[in-house]
């Protein structure tokens, strides 16, 4: 099993790689989202790709990547919102006012073409992945073989709990605005993680909120430091957390049940239990 999962994986890597790779060939780009101005269209963390597209054939509505004027190191992606008689093109996300700048041809990237999303927090996690990957392969070489397996276990889960303590993938949230009157606070966040987040005002009311939603709450209690507060809880159902523990739990039941196959003896230590026998062999038996 264990066999057959690792070759699955390792083509679906070589697939994607290879994907990718004629997307560039083709003069496409891809970027990862990063804020939550698209809102649930391409929630943060979302993986974009564009193609490049002439600037004359693009119409409103259409889901572009750019560069404002003048920050050629810059992208955002929203959609196109106005076209002027010159030909200038006037940008808006999903959930803020619209963008003040105009795009002429040469600050257009490409047309969206596609949204994946939450897969552009595989490459955001990359990094601090590989790095622990590399270690892990490191320790592998000099632990005895018995401690292996379950140090590699270990191992892995602690990386991947660093990666959700560092980027916090799956639950998280912005605050978009806030309202403030003589009652309390009312404050609009959007839900910039994998999974549904309940919101709750202290002394005030509760929302729950998918990937890329906006939801408003009202507090009106204040903490000992005189400021409002807001708490934030997963909203995931019964069902997910059970789902989630089981495939947490997949691979140690499947040791505990049918067992992983011995990992193959090093060559020093097959070595070294030959010349033991050798030796015995060879020592004459005493009366």
């Amino acid at each position: 099993m264990l066999r057959f999962l690792s070759l699955a994986l390792v083509a679906l890597f070589v697939g994607v790689i290879l994907f990718a790779g004629s997307w560039r060939v083709a003069g496409g780009r891809w970027e990862v989202v990063r804020t939550p101005s698209m809102g649930t269209v391409a929630p943060v963390g979302s993986l974009i790709w564009t193609l490049p597209v002439d600037a004359s054939t693009l119409r409103v509505g259409d889901f572009i990547s750019f560069h404002p004027p003048g920050q050629p190191r810059v992208t955002y992606s929203h959609r196109v919102w106005k076209i002027s008689p010159d030909g200038t093109i006037q940008t808006k996300g999903v959930i803020p006012a619209p963008d003040a700048w105009k795009l002429r041809g040469n600050d257009i990237v490409g047309k969206v073409r596609m949204v994946w999303p939450g897969a552009g927090w595989l490459l955001v996690c990359a990094p601090l992945l590989g790095l622990s990957a590399l270690l892990i392969l490191g320790l592998r070489r000099i632990l005895p073989r018995s401690w292996r397996l379950p140090a590699t276990l270990v191992l892995v889960a602690l990386a991947l709990d660093a990666a959700l303590v560092v980027y916090k993938p799956l639950l998280n949230a912005q605050i978009v605005g806030s309202k403030t009157d003589s009652s309390g606070v009312s404050a609009s966040f959007v839900s910039t993680g994998l999974l549904p987040l309940r919101v709750t005002g202290v002394g005030g009311s509760s929302v729950v909120i998918e990937p890329g939603e906006v939801g408003t709450v009202r507090t009106s209690a204040t903490g000992s430091d005189s400021r409002y507060h807001v708490n934030f809880a997963s909203a995931i159902p019964w069902w997910l957390w059970v789902a989630m523990v089981l495939a947490a739990m997949t691979i140690p039941l499947y040791g505990l049940v049918v067992g992983f196959a011995a990992e193959s003896e090093d060559e020093d230590d097959v070595r070294i239990r030959g010349k033991h026998s050798a030796s015995s062999l060879e020592r004459p038996d005493q009366d």
